[in-house]
């Protein structure tokens, strides 16, 4: 048989073992009591970034606002910028 049937007719079996198994796999919930902790605010700060031709800080240097948040949920620490930039570190 040629490869393209092969392909076929494997993705067919794999469909028909995914409709014949799905009904009987529990449902998993994430949380029992369905209660989200919310996050702690832990400081803001302001930074200064300048561009690659800029060789000081001046008046016109562009500033971003960075919020730092703590989840509660596993103890991450959340960044998050005026920008809409995210980013998420372990917390110790």
């Amino acid at each position: 048989m040629c490869k393209r049937v092969q392909f076929t007719f494997a993705a067919l079996a794999f469909f028909v073992c995914g409709l014949l198994l799905a009904p009987h796999v529990p449902f998993v919930h994430a949380a029992a009591d369905n209660k989200v902790k919310a996050p702690t605010w832990l400081h803001g700060f302001n930074v200064k970034s300048r561009k690659f031709n800029e060789f000081d800080f001046n008046k016109d240097t562009k500033k971003y606002g960075i919020e730092v948040y703590k989840d509660e949920e596993n103890g991450n620490l959340v960044y998050i910028s005026e920008t809409g930039s995210i980013a998420v570190v372990p917390g110790k």
